[in-house]
């Protein structure tokens, strides 16, 4: 089984999560036994989101190590949240040892602003919510800035807080959770709500499941 880690923290954005835990569940429910959701905190103390509904991390970050070696961490989630223009150090260094072994991370909204100050978008090409929003981090990577709602470079993907579909999307291709023809008619229904692409959600649900 693999394992999706999710970051969890103060006032971490719900919308900008739910969507891919949702994801993960249903995935879960058409194919049994291939993915789970570990939410992984600095320390256990629980938390309460940007909604203010009270999470508790189910392992410390110390954990991660041992799902990356053992190859079955598929990705590490940071969401964004009100508290990454300081601290955080403990994850600043689990995500240094995720990069350095290969392992994508996805950060959103203010977790880029982490990844900036740390160091890690100075040589990838990044998004954020706005390239004014990065450089008060002091970062050098102002010259890689992309306006687009997501980019991955490297092993790293980056988005707006207003994209959390696409960035979801990203996160489940580069996972492998369903197969791209899911995921592409997942997108575009959330994106457009047309009913051409729901059908087509629909057909490759049903192929997959299946297979």
């Amino acid at each position: 089984m693999r394992t999706i880690a999710l970051y969890t923290t103060e006032t971490m954005a719900d919308w900008e999560y739910a969507y891919l835990t949702t994801q993960i569940a249903d995935a879960e429910g058409l194919k049994p036994g291939r993915f789970r959701l570990l939410l992984v905190g600095d320390g256990l103390e629980p938390v309460h989101t940007l909604g203010n509904l009270p999470l508790a991390p189910e392992v410390d970050l110390g954990a991660l190590d041992a799902v990356a070696d053992d190859g079955s961490l598929a990705a590490l989630v940071i969401p964004g949240g009100n508290h990454y223009a300081a601290g955080h150090e403990r994850l600043i260094k689990a995500v240094g040892h995720l990069v350095d072994k290969e392992i994508p991370v996805a950060a959103i909204c203010g977790a880029t602003l982490l990844l900036a100050r740390a160091g890690f978008l100075d040589e990838r090409r990044h998004t954020s919510n706005a390239a004014s929003y990065l450089e008060a981090s002091g970062y050098r990577g102002g010259a890689h800035y992309v306006e687009a709602p997501l980019v991955t470079d490297r092993g790293v993907t980056t988005a707006s807080s207003i994209h959390a579909i696409p960035f979801t999307a990203e996160v489940m291709r580069i996972t492998n959770l369903v197969p791209d023809a899911m995921v592409d008619s997942w997108e575009q229904v959330f994106l457009n709500g047309k009913e051409k692409d729901y059908m087509a959600l629909m057909e490759a649900t049903v192929a997959w499941q299946n297979a």
